[in-house]
């Protein structure tokens, strides 16, 4: 049991993680200035298309040396306020240090016409089906794009700059699809690594939003990243678009890290005005709904992986592998924590 005092001081430094000392501190060590934070003006009147795009992995089957992996992507589509239609696309990745590289050379080659050889510099086996659930994703926003039209907003769950490597060539189709047929084309980041501060790591995001509702009290707002004090430097090669911090509501509690590529980044203003208009839902007030109902949507339920497994049970049973041998071969901390039942995930 952890004492009391161990208690106080981790919750002492959680309080100086959280807590920031001054504005004129956050002012002076990252760079940031008052004039930095903009308004947003919300364009009610937006009528066009919104698409949210989204994925989500779970593994199915864990073995020590290989996972197989159900990835799921895909997107939503709104007009105005109403829910017009949810697609899915449904993968089963096979997570081997050893063989990864196929599958990811094939769906580069089908989807996006890319022939190349794909190596990743790390190959751990959760690392292998992120990489391959964020490829997924991107199929999941080419097809978006192809589906929207002229005028239309589209979002994406996640971050841009990060992914430029290995996925820059990727991203690049895709930002030119988007700007050919003038696309509003925003990522949103429900959670960033983004810090500042000399002597302590202070979450960038989080004070960034306190420093902007004591400016900016009754409206949504925005400030650009370029050139300030923070930590990681967002990485990509070849990333020319710009980072922004976000409000999209007075009344949220909440700020999210948004990517633009180049060229929305040169008319921000008019496209987070789309994106604020529909940010306002009393389900999660400050984050687009689309993206919200995208989540909800595309997320993998616990029950749907226990159900694959259990077919997949069925499938090795039939070809004379029992139970027994497949607990037999599985890391034996999963053993000790199975459920009741046949559940062996």
């Amino acid at each position: 049991m952890i004492d009391k005092t161990s208690l106080g001081a981790i919750a002492e430094q959680v309080k100086n993680y959280v807590l920031m000392d001054s504005i004129s501190q956050y002012f002076e060590e990252t760079g940031v200035n008052d004039n930095d934070f903009k308004e947003i003006i919300s364009e009610d009147k937006f009528e066009g298309n919104i698409y949210a795009v989204d994925g989500s992995n779970g593994i199915i089957f864990d073995l020590p040396s290989v996972s197989f992996n159900l990835i799921r992507a895909g997107y939503v589509s709104y007009i105005g306020k109403n829910w017009q239609k949810t697609i899915l696309f449904d993968k089963v990745f096979k997570a081997d240090p050893d063989n990864y590289r196929y599958q990811f050379e094939a769906d580069l080659s089908k989807s996006f016409d890319i022939n190349s050889n794909f190596v990743l510099a790390k190959t751990e086996l959760d690392r292998l089906s992120t990489y391959y659930r964020e490829l997924q994703e991107y199929i999941a926003l080419y097809e978006a794009i192809s589906d929207a039209k002229k005028g239309d907003l589209v979002l994406y769950d996640g971050d841009f700059a990060y992914w430029m490597d290995p996925f820059g060539e990727v991203l690049k189709m895709i930002f030119d699809e988007a700007e050919d047929k003038d696309l509003d084309l925003l990522a949103i980041s429900k959670s960033s690594t983004f810090s500042w501060g000399k002597s302590f790591s202070k979450p960038f995001i989080l004070h960034t939003g306190y420093v902007g509702s004591q400016l900016i009290s009754n409206n949504p707002w925005h400030i650009e990243l370029s050139e300030k004090n923070i930590k990681p430097q967002p990485r990509g090669k070849n990333w020319n678009g710009k980072i922004y911090v976000v409000k999209l509501h007075p009344n949220s509690e909440f700020v999210f890290r948004l990517d633009a590529p180049q060229y929305v980044s040169v008319r921000i203003d008019n496209a987070l005005g789309h994106l604020s208009a529909y940010s306002k839902s009393s389900e999660c007030l400050g984050y687009p709904h689309a993206l919200f109902r995208a989540h909800r949507d595309i997320a993998i339920k616990d029950l749907e992986r226990v159900h694959l497994n259990n077919l997949l049970l069925d499938e090795l049973s039939d070809r004379g592998v029992n139970d027994k041998y497949i607990c037999s071969s599985l890391n034996y901390h999963m053993i000790l924590e199975m459920k009741h039942g046949r559940r062996i995930i």
